[in-house]
């Protein structure tokens, strides 16, 4: 198993194109958040507050960031009228934040096109093609998640001090 971690010395087409789709899903994601005015971090929790509004510590968990940092995402969200903070609905000591239906609607409009152009070249498949695609997605996102999740159990690294550049000439 540890030798498939290594770059293979040859990468299928259908690997080189998958890579491709992540590279313009990224670009297009750029695009949106230029357009929307937003950090990739905004974008970010934008994409999650859209499924489940939360409170501002669990929207922190979910960004992999600090409380104070979760914060400030959330005030620009809100200063930008992108979300709102309401009382939470059991516990009115806590607060939740929301995207806003609008903001909602202006990021599913670069989202709907993609969701349409993945459906139409589904249709050039037959049920078996079909079928196909959806067994090697599968296979890949679960593969990908449990990658994901040895990364996420490894202790981080102190990045090391750099090393001092040599000329190869002896000054001494």
């Amino acid at each position: 198993m540890a030798e498939s971690r290594f770059r293979p010395d040859f990468v299928s087409p259908q690997s080189r194109e998958l890579r491709r789709v992540v590279r313009v899903n990224d670009d297009i994601g750029y695009q949106a958040r230029r357009i929307m005015g937003l950090k990739e971090t905004d974008y970010h929790a934008m994409a999650i507050l859209m499924r489940n509004p939360m409170g501002p510590t669990e929207l922190a968990r979910a960004l992999h960031v600090t409380s104070a940092a979760a914060t400030a995402v959330v005030d620009r969200l809100v200063r930008a009228g992108h979300a709102v903070r309401e009382p939470h609905p059991d516990d009115r000591r806590r607060m939740t934040i929301r995207a806003v239906d609008a903001s909602r609607a202006m990021t599913m409009e670069h989202v709907y096109p993609m969701m349409n152009m993945v459906e139409e070249e589904l249709e050039k498949l037959d049920e078996r093609g079909r079928a196909v695609v959806l067994t090697f997605l599968q296979g890949t996102a679960t593969r990908l998640e449990t990658y994901r999740d040895e990364l996420r159990d490894r202790p981080t690294q102190a990045a090391r001090p750099a090393e001092p550049l040599t000329t190869g000439e002896d000054h001494g």
